[in-house]
């Protein structure tokens, strides 16, 4: 196993699990409770970390280098013309959900 990831917050490296996990690239989630720790720690020591199988790092680490270089797409609302980024579901300005939300 190798640590490929980590970050001060869960919720990324989660996202980061579940989105190598969507390619067929299973991972660990390390230190997700050692927060109480920091103090006797130093900081970085505690992050959440994700770790893989060697056999899948190269494919992983081509899928984070990839994620990591797409630009954020925003989207244009269709009822008041506002640019909202793709990360929100409703415009921010009115409140329409987004095309890509569905029906």
């Amino acid at each position: 196993m190798e640590k490929i990831f980590t970050d001060q917050n869960l919720m990324l490296v989660v996202n980061v699990q579940n989105l190598l996990s969507a390619e067929g690239i299973a991972g660990e989630l390390r230190n997700r409770y050692a927060g109480g720790a920091s103090g006797s720690l130093a900081f970085t020591d505690v992050w959440p970390e994700l770790w893989i199988d060697e056999r899948h790092l190269a494919k992983a680490k081509s899928l984070l280098t990839e994620l990591s270089q797409r630009p954020e797409q925003a989207w244009v609302c269709s009822r008041c013309d506002e640019e909202s980024p793709s990360s929100f579901d409703f415009c921010w300005q009115c409140g329409e959900p987004s095309p890509s939300s569905g029906p």
